[in-house]
């Protein structure tokens, strides 16, 4: 049985343990963690840089930021709130 802990949302504290799934209802929630999450890894690749620490660790850094902007682009196009909205082709009724 695996226990899921919660991350502090909107602020990367590295203490997320499982992926939640992005939805329209958490999308802002999710870009905050991820843009927060980035942030992070920049402040540790600069320090990395400046106190000659392993280029190898700059590496995964500068990759995982690579995965977490593509993350955010594919959340964007596919579960932000205002898709649904902005969709060709789809009319809505208003009652």
């Amino acid at each position: 049985m695996a226990i899921h802990e919660d991350g502090h949302y909107g602020k990367y504290s590295g203490n997320a343990r499982c992926c939640t799934k992005v939805t329209a209802h958490n999308y802002d929630a999710a870009e905050r963690d991820d843009a927060a999450h980035i942030e992070y890894l920049k402040e540790d690749v600069n320090y990395d840089a400046h106190h000659g620490h392993s280029d190898v660790n700059m590496t995964a850094d500068e990759k995982h930021i690579s995965k977490l902007a593509g993350d955010m682009k594919y959340n964007k196009q596919h579960h932000a709130p205002a898709k649904a909205l902005d969709a060709p082709g789809k009319r809505y009724c208003v009652k």
